[in-house]
């Protein structure tokens, strides 16, 4: 068995790879078809994290015209508890040759999906259902790599891969940051250390957690600055408020959708919480969905056949209320408040019309970490939304040449 698995693994190496670039790609095998690649047996997950399992070219969408090549990968990581798991991303490089030390290298974090595996941007289709979310950085995507920057794009721990997603829990979006950029330079010899931490929404979370634990998950890497668009904050309070509302109509079930993405996301980290959820903390109804969680992205959840059906009210069950501080202490203790935010520069750029992430929630962010001694550049955009605050009549230029600035500073000694 193991003999067989060897030669499998050296044939799938030995397959040739089209393209100028295929000369820069390091021994990194070339995966299966289908949903296999997302996969792989156990004996392979086991490694150091950032190192490669193997690639395959993107194909359709998750391969933007922007790019010389874009390749997507599974590789090594760490669940929160230690485990050894697997995460995927695409990878994308830059037209033309590297500068010396190599391409400058941004980790870019999408936008809440949700945490099926069709949730994943590299698995992204013409008719999945969460399409514009999938697509929606492609616009600062492009003009990174137009610049010269390679981009590896995490799908996020559980996303696309085997295992539950942990929403909003800062480690674990912070390592998913910092591995990808580890395989990125896995795969292609020309990207360097130099990288940005960039991300929307849970993205935005995701960087501002980089911009704290980034440096100490990957010290051989040089993490320059932090860019964050409309990130969400305090959603303690939101799971709290949001549980007295008895409707179930718009825009009620899409944040009935969110909190259900933000109860199972806590509870990945703490076991006890996760216990509490089938014997009592959520309702009869709300534990017959919570399956959907795991094969449903959020515009789905949103549905009334899904948790969009459900008043916030019939969430809590009869036992809510000795599950209530432990989910509370960790939706807090994820808040990008409690992320130390003064190792690195750090740009926010937020929409005046956002009704996702409410500006006067992030200025109190950036009021407070101010205080601490952090450098934080906000932008606010007065005709921007949640939706549209990174496009390119927007913050999608400004924010991308300040990312571009940090980036060409010289190297930290």
């Amino acid at each position: 068995m193991l003999l067989a698995r060897l030669l499998l693994l050296a044939a799938l190496a030995a397959a040739p790879v089209a393209g100028p670039a295929a000369a820069a790609l390091g021994a990194v095998p070339v995966g299966p078809a289908g949903d296999a690649f997302y996969d792989p047996p156990a004996d392979l997950v086991p490694g150091r994290p950032g190192t490669v399992v193997w690639r395959r070219p993107a194909a359709g969408l998750a391969a933007l015209d922007a790019a010389a090549r874009t390749d997507v990968v599974v590789f090594r990581s760490r669940a929160l508890d230690g485990r050894p798991i697997v995460q995927s991303a695409t990878v994308a490089v830059p037209h033309g040759a590297p500068p010396r030390g190599g391409w400058p290298v941004v980790s870019f974090f999408h936008v809440t999906t949700g945490g099926a595996d069709s949730c994943a941007p590299s698995r992204v289709t013409p008719d999945n259902p969460e399409l514009e979310r999938l697509t929606r950085a492609d616009t600062v995507v492009a003009r990174l790599l137009r610049a010269g920057v390679a981009v590896a794009r995490p799908d996020g721990e559980g996303i696309g891969t085997p295992g539950r997603h942990p929403y909003l829990v800062g480690r674990s979006l912070a390592r998913s940051q910092s591995d990808a950029v580890r395989a990125a330079r896995g795969l292609d010899r020309r990207i360097g250390r130099r990288w940005v931490a960039m991300g929307h929404s849970e993205g935005g979370v995701a960087s501002l957690w980089s911009a704290d634990l980034g440096a100490r998950l990957a010290p051989e890497l040089d993490l320059r600055a932090v860019a964050a668009f409309s990130p969400v904050t305090r959603t303690a309070e939101l799971v709290d408020l949001l549980r007295l509302v008895p409707l179930a109509t718009p825009p009620v079930d899409g944040l009935t959708a969110l909190a259900s993405l933000i109860i199972t996301g806590a509870a990945e980290a703490d076991p006890q919480l996760r216990a509490m959820l089938t014997r009592g903390a959520l309702s009869p109804a709300a534990v017959r969905l919570l399956p959907h969680v795991e094969d449903r992205c959020l515009v789905e959840l949103t549905r009334r056949s899904s948790w969009g059906g459900l008043a916030p009210a019939q969430v809590p069950g009869p036992a809510f209320a000795q599950a209530r501080p432990i989910l509370l202490r960790v939706l807090r203790e994820n808040d990008v408040r409690r992320a130390d935010l003064r190792r690195v520069p750090v740009r926010i750029d937020h929409g005046a019309l956002d009704l996702v992430a409410p500006l006067p929630l992030t200025e109190e962010l950036v009021l407070g970490q101010r205080a601490r001694g952090a450098l934080i550049a906000l932008r606010r955009w007065p005709t921007a939304t949640h939706v549209d605050v990174a496009d390119d009549g927007q913050a999608a230029g400004a924010a991308v040449r300040w990312v571009l600035a940090r980036l060409s500073t010289p190297a930290r000694t």
